[in-house]
This record gives structure tokens, sequence and C-alpha cells, in this order.
């Protein structure tokens, strides 16, 4: 695992591990394309050293290509992924890059939220509790 961060996506993206959490960070108004998500799936390998790990991913008025939406799906370097964003457009775009992923994946308005959620992907988890406030469920009525 490297150390600091790494900026993607012709610095459109950076992507930090902290307690066994990758958090990526995209800059409000990124328009993400398919080679930005390639290169931020490539990036995530590099931070974590190819240990999937669970991610926080903060995309506040982002817009994702479906070409883009497709390749992060398909990334195998992630456990779970919660996205962080504060709209409705925000919580549309999280749900459309639901609909092809193979990990667990849920929209969350609040940063804490998220990040308690992300913890039951984390090594030496105990299983208990509601679900935290902030939580966005029934994002799949949205997809």
């Amino acid at each position: 695992m490297m150390p600091g961060h790494i900026t993607a996506a012709q610095g459109k993206n950076v992507l930090s591990v902290s307690a066994g959490i990758i958090t990526s960070v995209w800059m409000p108004g990124s328009v993400v394309d398919v080679h930005d998500a390639v290169d931020a799936m490539r990036a995530v390998e590099q931070v974590t050293g190819g240990t999937p790990m669970p991610m926080l991913s903060e995309m506040t008025d982002v817009e994702i290509s479906a070409a883009a939406r497709y390749e992060f799906a398909q990334t195998t370097g992630v456990l779970a992924i919660a996205v962080l964003g504060s709209s409705t457009v925000d919580r549309v775009v999280a749900a459309a890059m639901k609909r092809h992923t193979r990990y667990p994946h849920e929209f969350f308005t609040s940063r804490d939220a998220a990040m308690a959620w992300l913890n039951q992907y984390t090594p030496g988890y105990t299983p208990g509790g509601s679900q935290p406030e902030g939580y966005a469920d029934g994002i799949s009525a949205l997809t």
C-alpha cells in the first residue's frame, strides 16, 4: 500500500487509504469518461497494492459517462463502495452506477453514515446495530 495520496484522471480524482478504506474524491463539476475511469481504477490498484478494500467515493456534482459507469462496475479492486453526494442528481448518478456492479454499492448524504456502512467490509468488523442515519435506503427504486 502506498502512503499519502494518488492523483488520477488528469487531476479530477484524488485517492488515499486510511484505516483499510479507500477514499476517492472527484473534483466537483468533473465530467468523467471511460479513460478517466480506467485511470482511476489503475490508481486504486496502486494505492492499495492490489488488495481489494471498501471505498468511499465523494462525487458531488460529477457527470459520469455510461462507458465510465460500466468500467467502474467491472472493477475487482473494491469490496464495497459508498457513494457520497448531496443532491438528487448525485443520487441518480449513483443509482445508474449501481446497475452493473458486482459488489455492495450504496448512496449516502452523510460521510459518517457512509463510513459506518463501509466499516462492515473492513477486517475486525463486529456485526450488529441498525442502519446509520443518512443511509439512503431504497436507491434500487431509482435503478
